[in-house]
């Protein structure tokens, strides 16, 4: 990865986070939670590929998107640790969403979901400008 394309890459995947948000948030006030909390999960998932790929670095899951970004940004401290406790709970949170038959998430549980997604994209679009 060149550097051109690793700052494309991370504009993109910052932009597709901010799309992401934008849909939760529409998906949140039609009171759908498990839509909204998927969303916002996405939002998250996608900024944190702007961080990994602002480095270089790609991974192909979406727990090794966790895992890296825990070992490249949250262990040497560029990343907060609540920021990175974030991204492996909202991971969970969204494949309960999506995939588990008995999960419950209310309005107010896709509420904190965007709130905390917002957080994490602001935390790392103030890394991304340094």
């Amino acid at each position: 990865m060149t550097g051109d394309n690793r700052e494309r890459n991370a504009r993109e995947e910052l932009a597709r986070a901010h799309t992401c948000l934008d849909e939760a948030h529409t998906l949140g006030q039609a009171h759908l939670p498990y839509g909204a909390a998927s969303r916002a999960y996405y939002a998250v998932f996608h900024a944190a590929r702007a961080l990994l790929f602002s480095a270089g670095m790609e991974a192909r899951t979406h727990r090794g998107v966790v895992a890296m970004v825990g070992e490249h940004f949250v262990k040497p401290g560029v990343l907060d640790s609540r920021m990175g406790r974030l991204l492996s709970r909202m991971q969970r949170d969204r494949e309960d969403a999506d995939y588990l038959a008995g999960a419950v998430f209310t309005e107010s549980d896709a509420r904190e979901m965007l709130t905390s997604a917002g957080s994490f994209l602001a935390e790392v679009e103030r890394i991304l400008k340094r």
